[in-house]
């Protein structure tokens, strides 16, 4: 009922800050009434998925956590929808890291969570991808669907954070996608740890063509 008008706010920037807007320039994203709209803004606010301040040319809005939330549900519904329906292909080509991966991947907290959770123990290091424009568009998505949750860890002298992993497929090798839940994580690349060594497998070298199939699930 309230994800129609959730997302005409949300696309008109209430995502981000408070935006002002009165009930008629509102009712004309909606294409319908005045009062329509002004009542569909009054459920949105007893849902607690928006917060209204009334100013003098209408009303500031802002999303609520529970809003985004809402939205994000049927973002993954929609995901589930079309994950069936065709595959979700990422596309770049080689780079050289910053040399991390092997460490952080041979750390007992993460090795311990990727052999339970994804079923392979990884080879030490990652097969680093600089993606194209269109699958780093792709890419900004999967931070807001359901992925594999890695958890966070403490060694007693540093605390780790958590990441996410989304099963993947290049070639004829499975592997996963590790994506750390920090700021400032470039979204134009991707790292890919697999229980083989990636670049032997595959052949390829600093700015060889790759492309990465997504699992179903």
């Amino acid at each position: 009922m309230f994800t129609e008008p959730l997302k005409r706010l949300a696309l008109l920037g209430a995502l981000r800050s408070s935006i002002s807007v009165s009930s008629a320039e509102f009712a004309r994203h909606l294409k319908t009434s005045p009062q329509t709209a002004s009542r569909k803004l009054q459920i949105l606010e007893q849902e607690n998925m928006i917060t209204r301040r009334i100013i003098p040319n209408g009303q500031e809005i802002l999303i609520t956590e529970d809003g985004v939330l809402a939205l994000q549900r049927e973002y993954q519904e929609y995901q589930r929808i079309f994950r069936d329906y065709e595959d979700v292909r990422l596309t770049g080509v080689v780079c050289t890291g910053l040399g991390e991966g092997k460490y952080y991947i041979a750390l007992d907290g993460y090795m311990r969570q990727f052999e339970q959770k994804l079923g392979f123990t990884p080879h030490p290091g990652t097969l680093n991808i600089k993606l194209d424009s269109h699958s780093t568009n792709m890419r900004k998505r999967l931070n807001v669907t359901d992925g594999i949750h890695i958890e966070g860890f403490e060694d007693g002298v540093r605390t780790f954070g958590s990441a996410k992993c989304f099963e993947v497929q290049i070639d004829d090798t499975c592997g996963a996608i590790v994506i750390p839940n920090r700021k400032h994580y470039p979204d134009d690349i991707i790292e890919i740890i697999a229980p083989v060594n990636l670049r032997d497998r595959l052949c390829v070298g600093d700015g060889g063509d790759v492309e990465v199939v997504l699992c179903k699930t």
